[in-house]
């Protein structure tokens, strides 16, 4: 297998951690040696429950015992936890968004035994190879999707996401709801991925503008759209949402000689018209979509290669989140005061114009 010999160590216990970040190792034959969370015990029994070498709550002993790590935790503490592991000279995937640069910098402990580690000091961009985990990356149709759009001028794409969430207090999905843990609100959550792939497929926009708002009551945005032009003239709109709708995800690309449009995308299922004829493409995608995204981390590890996402791109994403949410004012006399005792950003109503330079920063 790609990274055959390497300890995985997994910062996190959530969904993503349980449901695809474990069982796609297992299913690559890897190694787990450690799985590290600020409480012991559930890491204990996270790792009791895979059959993992130990759980720990001191983040530095978990460095100590693997050889590259996967960063899933809550979006503030992404940063300063990659950071750490990569000045331990580890290897880091990160779970997306990466939360660079965060209005609120947090300080994060990493165990009794260890210190303590500021966004400011982390350097992702140094040392052991560093990526993010944009899984929409590794999807055989999307990837077609790119090969196909490869010499053809693109005139538009747009790409349109939502779910039904408003979680109740006790849930513990609870902390997306929050800005200074979550980084943002739906368009951290779900629209840094879609952001990303209309970048893999087209690169850097030369200009956005956006839309934030509504919001949850802890701060987090509840909707959220940006319109971006590309260098080469190329338009596109990018929208997500909590609603209590249906869930939808979609994308349309139009391009000389035809379009194409994936409803719902992850279906691996593509239709349009190129060059004057039908088409229909299939490509299914893996039934854990993490698993060819873990082989492809394992494997550049391993040989050397460039990760399917380099962590340069996730930080173009990340920038470009943070242009978008800038400009946006409160709109409360009384911000609620998030997780950590700080006032959480609210990010609303309208951005100005964003220029490449703005973009860039």
């Amino acid at each position: 297998m790609p990274g055959k010999g390497l300890r995985w160590g997994i910062a996190g216990y959530g969904d993503v951690v349980r449901k695809r970040v474990l069982p796609g190792l297992q299913a690559l034959s890897e190694t787990v040696a450690c799985v590290w969370g600020r409480d012991a015990q559930r890491a204990r029994a996270l790792s009791d429950d895979y059959d993992i070498g130990f759980g720990t709550d001191d983040y530095n002993a978990m460095l100590e015992s693997v050889d590259l790590v996967y960063v899933a935790t809550p979006v503030a503490t992404h940063v300063p936890l990659a950071g750490a592991a990569l000045r331990a000279g580890l290897p880091v995937l990160v779970e997306m968004p990466l939360g660079l640069p965060l209005l609120f910098p947090p300080r994060t402990s990493l165990g009794p035994h260890g210190s303590t580690v500021t966004l400011d000091e982390a350097d992702l961009t140094a040392g052991p190879v560093a990526a993010a985990a944009a899984y929409g990356r590794t999807a055989p149709a999307l990837i077609r999707l790119r090969e196909l759009l490869a010499g053809r001028t693109v005139h538009t794409i747009s790409s349109s996401s939502g779910a039904r969430f408003d979680p109740a207090p006790s849930d513990p999905g609870q902390w997306r709801t929050d800005p200074a843990v979550a980084g943002g609100g739906v368009l951290a959550a779900v629209g840094s991925h879609r952001l990303d792939l209309l970048l893999w497929l087209l690169g850097k926009p030369a200009e956005m503008t956006s839309e934030i708002g509504p919001r949850l009551a802890r701060g987090a945005e509840r909707r959220a759209s940006l319109q971006l032009t590309w260098p080469q003239g190329t338009r596109g709109a990018l929208a997500v949402d909590w609603s209590e709708g249906p869930r939808h995800d979609r994308l349309t690309v139009t391009f000389d000689g035809g379009y194409l449009e994936g409803d719902p995308l992850d279906s691996g299922l593509l239709r349009g018209r190129i060059d004057g004829a039908s088409v229909r493409i299939f490509r299914p995608p893996h039934a854990n979509p993490h698993v060819p995204l873990l082989a492809d981390f394992a494997r550049s590890v391993a040989d050397g290669t460039v990760p399917v996402c380099p962590i340069d791109d996730a930080m173009i994403v990340d920038r470009l989140i943070a242009a978008a949410y800038a400009d946006a004012p409160s709109t409360d006399a009384s911000p609620d005061l998030g997780s950590a005792g700080r006032p959480a950003f609210r990010p609303t109503a309208f951005t100005r114009a964003r220029s490449a330079n703005h973009c860039r920063r």
